[in-house]
């Protein structure tokens, strides 16, 4: 009587992680990527036979589509030689003015003068202050250096480049040229 009792606590016990291993696999088989848990016949579009059949692809002329789903990365010298493609108009003149009083007057200032409570801040804690957009160092900068600039961030200035669309960056570069009274 003591063998068999001992034999069933065995079995018992033996039977434990079986089921375990077996709840986890059945648990993980849920879990496999595919249109089926577990592909025990592959389909004959998975079969290396179909993909010999198949037309040979050509890939697409260099630099017809982009790979990146990014405008192409240029640099600082590259962009001197960028042309705003934002004409002054009454409309984009009111727009690249909205443009700047949001995102850019808080710390070059309302003038673009860098006057601003972020730059005596700035200058309160012995941090370089943003640009006085006034200035002959900013005037002499071309349009393209500009936008570089704001897409990228200079110093402190933090890039815009994810915040603002390309044309928005474009209007501000025109509203930069608006308070140097450049156009």
């Amino acid at each position: 009587m003591q063998v068999r009792v001992r034999n069933l606590r065995l079995l018992r016990w033996s039977r434990g992680p079986a089921l375990a291993a077996g709840l986890l696999a059945l648990l993980l088989s849920g879990c496999t990527p595919g249109a089926y848990s577990l592909d025990f016949f592959r389909e004959m579009h998975y079969q290396q036979s179909q993909r010999v059949l198949e037309p040979r692809r050509m890939p697409p002329p260099a630099g017809s589509v982009p790979r990146s789903g990014s405008p192409p990365q240029i640099t600082f010298a590259e962009a001197r030689d960028l042309v705003n493609p934002i004409r002054r108009t009454d409309l984009t003149t009111k727009a690249s003015a909205d443009l700047f009083a949001v995102n850019c007057s808080m710390c070059h200032g309302a003038n673009g003068d860098g006057k601003s409570l972020v730059a005596d801040r700035f200058a309160a804690q012995r941090v370089v202050p943003p640009a006085d957009l006034t200035s002959s160092r900013v005037r002499d900068r071309t349009d393209g250096e500009l936008n570089w600039i704001i897409n990228h961030g200079l110093g402190n200035m933090p890039s815009f480049r994810h915040l603002l669309a390309e044309r928005d960056i474009w209007s501000v570069v025109l509203q930069v040229r608006t308070i140097q009274g450049q156009r």
